[in-house]
């Protein structure tokens, strides 16, 4: 087996798509919690609708690698962020588990966060309901604050049958 073990840059500068609207409340989100760090923003949005995420997943149904994108529209700008590496590389593989593009993921995640924070707007995707027991959607006090660590992505094939299997762990999930 191969492996290549690697420190990589501190910053990582990346484009994603997202409309105006989006991304300004991407960067207000940013500079009320985060100091202007967009990166911790989306580290937060992921610690938040990470389980969400899972249960829109739609792989298996489509039954093939490909990322769904967002509809086109004109109003899609293209924007540069500077973003964790690591972080970047957990939506990468995120994408192939899910279903949706990076730029959708994190469309997605802005929508349902807009919509918690009172914005009247008409979400990409409804944010599904989850069982209210479980403890990593609703943490206890101690825990209070979902933390996104680190993930574990494993994919095999069997070529006869053409079967793929996916396994995109987080830990402490």
């Amino acid at each position: 087996m191969r492996q290549d073990r690697y420190t990589t840059r501190i910053i990582h500068p990346v484009c994603i798509n997202l409309e105006p609207q989006h991304y300004e409340f991407l960067r207000q989100l940013a500079e009320r919690r985060f100091m202007g760090n967009i990166s911790d923003a989306i580290h937060y949005l992921l610690s938040r609708y990470l389980n969400h995420l899972y249960e829109i997943r739609v792989t298996p149904t489509k039954r093939t690698e490909t990322a769904n994108y967002q509809p086109r529209t004109l109003r899609y700008r293209r924007w540069g962020i500077i973003i964790n590496p690591v972080l970047w590389s957990k939506l990468f593989e995120m994408r192939h588990f899910v279903g949706y593009s990076m730029s959708a993921l994190i469309r997605i995640m802005l929508d349902w966060e807009m919509q918690q924070e009172g914005y009247d707007i008409i979400p990409l995707i409804v944010m599904p309901t989850i069982a209210p027991d479980d403890p990593a959607v609703n943490p206890t006090p101690e825990n209070a604050e979902p933390m996104l660590n680190n993930y574990f992505y494993v994919k095999q094939g069997i070529y006869e049958i053409r079967q793929i299997e996916c396994s995109f762990l987080d830990q402490f999930y």
